[in-house]
Protein backbone atom coordinates (compact mmCIF):
# COMPACT_ATOMS: atom_id res chain seq x y z
CA UNK A 1 0.00 0.00 0.00
CA UNK A 2 2.87 2.36 0.25
CA UNK A 3 3.96 2.96 -3.10
CA UNK A 4 0.37 4.02 -3.66
CA UNK A 5 0.26 6.29 -0.94
CA UNK A 6 0.95 9.49 -3.01
CA UNK A 7 -1.46 8.28 -5.71
CA UNK A 8 -4.05 8.35 -3.16
CA UNK A 9 -3.12 11.47 -1.69
CA UNK A 10 -2.55 13.19 -4.81
CA UNK A 11 -6.76 12.00 -5.79
CA UNK A 12 -7.83 13.05 -2.65
CA UNK A 13 -6.44 16.70 -2.91
CA UNK A 14 -7.43 16.62 -7.09
CA UNK A 15 -10.97 15.73 -5.74
CA UNK A 16 -11.64 17.92 -3.10
CA UNK A 17 -10.34 21.08 -5.02
CA UNK A 18 -12.88 20.20 -7.51
CA UNK A 19 -15.93 19.58 -5.94
CA UNK A 20 -15.28 23.30 -4.11
CA UNK A 21 -14.18 24.29 -7.64
CA UNK A 22 -17.84 23.35 -8.83
CA UNK A 23 -19.52 25.03 -5.04
CA UNK A 24 -18.35 28.17 -5.88
CA UNK A 25 -18.72 28.77 -9.38
CA UNK A 26 -22.44 27.83 -8.91
CA UNK A 27 -22.91 30.05 -6.42
CA UNK A 28 -21.62 33.52 -8.49
CA UNK A 29 -22.97 33.56 -11.40
CA UNK A 30 -21.44 37.06 -12.79
CA UNK A 31 -19.03 39.71 -10.62
CA UNK A 32 -21.12 42.42 -9.12
CA UNK A 33 -18.49 45.10 -8.74
CA UNK A 34 -14.94 45.53 -10.53
CA UNK A 35 -13.55 45.31 -6.71
CA UNK A 36 -14.95 41.71 -6.34
CA UNK A 37 -13.00 41.02 -9.95
CA UNK A 38 -9.71 42.07 -9.09
CA UNK A 39 -10.21 40.08 -5.36
CA UNK A 40 -10.89 37.34 -6.59
CA UNK A 41 -8.44 37.25 -10.00
CA UNK A 42 -5.44 38.65 -7.13
CA UNK A 43 -6.94 36.12 -4.73
CA UNK A 44 -6.02 33.54 -6.81
CA UNK A 45 -2.46 34.38 -7.95
CA UNK A 46 -2.03 34.85 -4.42
CA UNK A 47 -2.86 31.44 -3.32
CA UNK A 48 -1.17 29.79 -5.86
CA UNK A 49 1.98 31.55 -4.84
CA UNK A 50 1.05 30.36 -1.09
CA UNK A 51 0.90 26.88 -2.53
CA UNK A 52 4.24 26.93 -3.73
CA UNK A 53 5.11 27.83 -0.15
CA UNK A 54 3.13 25.81 2.15
CA UNK A 55 2.88 22.89 -0.15
CA UNK A 56 5.34 20.72 2.25
CA UNK A 57 3.32 22.32 5.43
CA UNK A 58 0.66 19.83 6.35
CA UNK A 59 -2.26 20.33 7.18
CA UNK A 60 -1.61 24.29 6.08
CA UNK A 61 -0.86 23.25 2.43
CA UNK A 62 -4.61 21.71 2.78
CA UNK A 63 -6.51 24.85 3.84
CA UNK A 64 -4.02 26.79 1.19
CA UNK A 65 -5.27 24.25 -1.27
CA UNK A 66 -9.14 24.82 -0.52
CA UNK A 67 -8.78 28.09 -0.54
CA UNK A 68 -7.18 28.72 -4.26
CA UNK A 69 -9.97 26.61 -5.04
CA UNK A 70 -12.40 28.53 -3.89
CA UNK A 71 -11.23 31.65 -5.61
CA UNK A 72 -11.06 29.65 -9.48
CA UNK A 73 -14.20 28.57 -8.46
CA UNK A 74 -15.53 32.13 -7.78
CA UNK A 75 -13.82 33.12 -11.08
CA UNK A 76 -14.75 30.35 -13.09
CA UNK A 77 -18.60 30.83 -12.22
CA UNK A 78 -18.70 34.64 -14.32
CA UNK A 79 -16.49 32.61 -17.25
CA UNK A 80 -18.73 30.42 -18.16
CA UNK A 81 -22.32 32.26 -17.76
CA UNK A 82 -20.34 34.87 -19.97
CA UNK A 83 -19.77 32.15 -22.73
CA UNK A 84 -23.53 30.82 -21.81
CA UNK A 85 -24.64 34.07 -22.83
CA UNK A 86 -23.12 34.58 -25.98
CA UNK A 87 -23.69 30.74 -26.77
CA UNK A 88 -27.78 31.74 -26.15
CA UNK A 89 -27.54 35.25 -27.86
CA UNK A 90 -26.31 33.55 -31.14
CA UNK A 91 -29.04 31.40 -31.12
CA UNK A 92 -31.65 34.11 -30.28
CA UNK A 93 -30.03 36.20 -33.21
CA UNK A 94 -30.09 32.55 -35.64
CA UNK A 95 -34.14 32.91 -34.59
CA UNK A 96 -34.60 35.73 -35.79
CA UNK A 97 -33.08 35.02 -38.95
CA UNK A 98 -30.13 37.59 -38.48
CA UNK A 99 -27.01 36.71 -40.11
CA UNK A 100 -23.25 37.95 -39.93
CA UNK A 101 -20.58 37.92 -42.08
CA UNK A 102 -16.68 40.26 -42.52
CA UNK A 103 -16.88 43.32 -43.68
CA UNK A 104 -13.07 44.98 -44.38
CA UNK A 105 -13.02 48.64 -42.99
CA UNK A 106 -12.71 51.48 -45.28
CA UNK A 107 -9.58 52.58 -43.49
CA UNK A 108 -7.22 50.37 -41.55
CA UNK A 109 -6.53 51.53 -37.61
CA UNK A 110 -3.07 52.30 -36.75
CA UNK A 111 -1.82 50.04 -33.86
CA UNK A 112 -2.74 52.55 -31.19
CA UNK A 113 -6.00 52.80 -32.35
CA UNK A 114 -6.28 49.09 -32.28
CA UNK A 115 -4.59 48.49 -28.65
CA UNK A 116 -7.62 51.85 -27.42
CA UNK A 117 -10.27 49.57 -29.00
CA UNK A 118 -10.87 50.37 -32.68
CA UNK A 119 -12.54 47.83 -34.39
CA UNK A 120 -10.07 45.17 -36.14
CA UNK A 121 -9.08 45.53 -40.23
CA UNK A 122 -12.50 42.90 -40.50
CA UNK A 123 -15.65 43.60 -38.37
CA UNK A 124 -18.53 42.00 -38.23
CA UNK A 125 -21.54 43.59 -39.39
CA UNK A 126 -25.29 42.15 -39.24
CA UNK A 127 -28.42 41.69 -41.39
CA UNK A 128 -31.74 40.65 -41.57
CA UNK A 129 -32.21 37.24 -43.97
CA UNK A 130 -34.34 39.19 -45.64
CA UNK A 131 -33.06 41.98 -46.31
CA UNK A 132 -29.12 41.33 -47.02
CA UNK A 133 -27.92 44.39 -48.09
CA UNK A 134 -29.30 46.30 -44.83
CA UNK A 135 -25.94 45.89 -43.06
CA UNK A 136 -25.80 47.07 -39.56
CA UNK A 137 -22.68 46.88 -36.76
CA UNK A 138 -23.12 46.49 -32.69
CA UNK A 139 -22.80 50.10 -32.09
CA UNK A 140 -26.36 50.38 -34.31
CA UNK A 141 -29.93 51.28 -32.86
CA UNK A 142 -31.03 47.65 -34.68
CA UNK A 143 -28.36 45.56 -32.76
CA UNK A 144 -29.22 47.61 -29.18
CA UNK A 145 -32.86 47.08 -29.96
CA UNK A 146 -32.13 43.09 -30.27
CA UNK A 147 -29.76 43.46 -27.71
CA UNK A 148 -32.22 44.62 -24.70
CA UNK A 149 -34.75 42.02 -26.14
CA UNK A 150 -32.50 38.69 -25.55
CA UNK A 151 -31.83 40.44 -22.36
CA UNK A 152 -35.22 40.96 -21.63
CA UNK A 153 -37.12 38.13 -22.80
CA UNK A 154 -34.81 35.64 -23.24
CA UNK A 155 -32.11 35.44 -20.95
CA UNK A 156 -34.55 36.17 -18.47
CA UNK A 157 -36.40 33.40 -18.98
CA UNK A 158 -33.64 30.64 -19.23
CA UNK A 159 -34.91 30.33 -23.10
CA UNK A 160 -32.18 27.68 -24.40
CA UNK A 161 -31.05 26.89 -20.94
CA UNK A 162 -31.41 23.10 -21.81
CA UNK A 163 -29.43 23.48 -25.00
CA UNK A 164 -26.70 25.32 -23.14
CA UNK A 165 -26.86 22.41 -20.41
CA UNK A 166 -26.31 19.71 -22.83
CA UNK A 167 -23.15 21.96 -24.18
CA UNK A 168 -21.75 22.16 -20.83
CA UNK A 169 -22.29 18.39 -20.58
CA UNK A 170 -20.32 17.54 -23.43
CA UNK A 171 -17.50 19.69 -22.29
CA UNK A 172 -17.53 17.49 -18.87
CA UNK A 173 -17.82 14.39 -20.76
CA UNK A 174 -14.94 15.82 -23.25
CA UNK A 175 -12.71 16.57 -20.06
CA UNK A 176 -13.18 13.28 -18.21
CA UNK A 177 -12.45 11.41 -21.48
CA UNK A 178 -9.19 13.24 -21.88
CA UNK A 179 -8.17 12.69 -18.50
CA UNK A 180 -9.19 9.27 -18.88
CA UNK A 181 -6.99 8.55 -22.29
CA UNK A 182 -3.85 10.56 -20.80
CA UNK A 183 -3.56 8.10 -17.36
CA UNK A 184 -4.02 5.46 -19.87
CA UNK A 185 -1.44 6.27 -22.22
CA UNK A 186 0.76 6.90 -19.27
CA UNK A 187 -0.25 3.59 -17.80
CA UNK A 188 0.65 1.54 -20.65
CA UNK A 189 3.38 3.15 -23.00
CA UNK A 190 6.41 2.40 -21.56
CA UNK A 191 7.65 6.01 -22.75
CA UNK A 192 8.86 8.91 -20.44
CA UNK A 193 7.17 12.17 -21.41
CA UNK A 194 9.42 14.43 -19.50
CA UNK A 195 10.91 15.69 -22.94
CA UNK A 196 7.25 17.65 -23.60
CA UNK A 197 7.99 19.87 -20.49
CA UNK A 198 9.89 22.79 -22.45
CA UNK A 199 7.94 22.38 -25.11
CA UNK A 200 4.63 22.75 -23.60
CA UNK A 201 5.72 25.94 -21.43
CA UNK A 202 7.21 27.45 -24.67
CA UNK A 203 3.74 26.59 -26.38
CA UNK A 204 1.56 27.75 -23.08
CA UNK A 205 3.50 30.80 -22.86
CA UNK A 206 2.67 31.93 -26.44
CA UNK A 207 -0.86 31.14 -25.93
CA UNK A 208 -1.18 33.43 -23.23
CA UNK A 209 0.44 36.04 -24.84
CA UNK A 210 -1.56 36.09 -28.34
CA UNK A 211 -4.60 35.48 -26.25
CA UNK A 212 -3.59 38.92 -24.15
CA UNK A 213 -2.92 40.55 -28.05
CA UNK A 214 -6.30 39.10 -28.89
CA UNK A 215 -8.34 40.67 -26.11
CA UNK A 216 -6.70 44.24 -26.49
CA UNK A 217 -5.66 44.36 -29.97
CA UNK A 218 -7.49 42.60 -32.57
CA UNK A 219 -10.54 41.79 -30.50
CA UNK A 220 -11.76 38.47 -32.82
CA UNK A 221 -13.75 36.14 -31.53
CA UNK A 222 -12.41 33.54 -34.32
CA UNK A 223 -9.02 34.40 -33.23
CA UNK A 224 -10.37 33.42 -29.79
CA UNK A 225 -11.82 30.02 -30.83
CA UNK A 226 -8.74 28.92 -32.74
CA UNK A 227 -6.90 29.49 -29.23
CA UNK A 228 -9.51 27.39 -27.41
CA UNK A 229 -8.39 24.65 -30.54
CA UNK A 230 -4.51 24.87 -29.59
CA UNK A 231 -5.10 25.25 -25.85
CA UNK A 232 -7.05 21.92 -26.31
CA UNK A 233 -4.11 20.40 -27.17
CA UNK A 234 -1.24 21.69 -25.03
CA UNK A 235 -3.38 20.83 -21.87
CA UNK A 236 -3.84 17.67 -22.72
CA UNK A 237 -0.37 16.92 -23.84
CA UNK A 238 -0.07 18.60 -20.03
CA UNK A 239 -2.32 16.19 -18.66
CA UNK A 240 0.13 13.58 -19.95
CA UNK A 241 2.93 14.98 -18.43
CA UNK A 242 1.34 15.62 -15.18
CA UNK A 243 0.68 12.14 -14.83
CA UNK A 244 3.96 11.17 -16.26
CA UNK A 245 5.25 13.09 -13.78
CA UNK A 246 2.92 10.95 -10.96
CA UNK A 247 4.19 8.20 -12.51
CA UNK A 248 7.58 8.73 -12.07
CA UNK A 249 7.76 9.84 -8.46
CA UNK A 250 5.27 7.10 -7.26
CA UNK A 251 8.42 5.11 -8.54
CA UNK A 252 11.42 7.11 -6.96
CA UNK A 253 9.21 5.92 -3.35
CA UNK A 254 7.94 9.68 -3.15
CA UNK A 255 5.16 9.94 -0.91
CA UNK A 256 5.19 13.41 0.62
CA UNK A 257 2.85 16.10 0.72
CA UNK A 258 4.91 18.69 -0.84
CA UNK A 259 4.58 16.57 -4.34
CA UNK A 260 0.89 15.41 -3.74
CA UNK A 261 -0.05 19.24 -3.62
CA UNK A 262 2.01 20.20 -6.76
CA UNK A 263 0.64 16.85 -8.57
CA UNK A 264 -2.66 17.59 -7.73
CA UNK A 265 -2.79 21.57 -8.63
CA UNK A 266 -0.87 20.91 -12.12
CA UNK A 267 -3.43 18.21 -12.86
CA UNK A 268 -6.38 20.74 -11.70
CA UNK A 269 -5.09 23.46 -13.92
CA UNK A 270 -4.85 21.43 -16.53
CA UNK A 271 -8.32 19.89 -16.21
CA UNK A 272 -10.40 23.43 -15.76
CA UNK A 273 -8.36 25.02 -18.82
CA UNK A 274 -9.33 22.06 -20.95
CA UNK A 275 -13.05 22.34 -19.98
CA UNK A 276 -13.09 26.06 -20.51
CA UNK A 277 -11.08 25.89 -23.70
CA UNK A 278 -13.52 22.63 -24.97
CA UNK A 279 -16.79 24.71 -23.32
CA UNK A 280 -15.67 27.84 -25.83
CA UNK A 281 -15.19 25.35 -28.88
CA UNK A 282 -18.33 23.90 -28.71
CA UNK A 283 -20.26 26.23 -27.37
CA UNK A 284 -18.76 28.24 -30.86
CA UNK A 285 -19.57 25.22 -32.88
CA UNK A 286 -23.22 25.61 -32.93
Amino acid sequence: MEPNLLMSRTFLILGGMLIITTITARLNKAYETSTELFITVGGSFLFLFSIMIFADSYPINLIVVAIFSGFVGWSLGPTIAYIGESFKFRKYLKSKMVLSKSIKREQSPTFWEKFMGANEEKKTGYYYKSEPSKIFYRNSNEFKELKDDFDKNVLHHDRYNQEWQNVVFQAMVGTTLAVIIAGTIVAFIPTDFSFLGIFLWIALLALIVVEIINAFVFKSERRRVLYSYCGVVIFSLYLIYDFNYLEKAIAAGDNSWGTAVNIAVNLYLDIINLFLDLLEILASSD
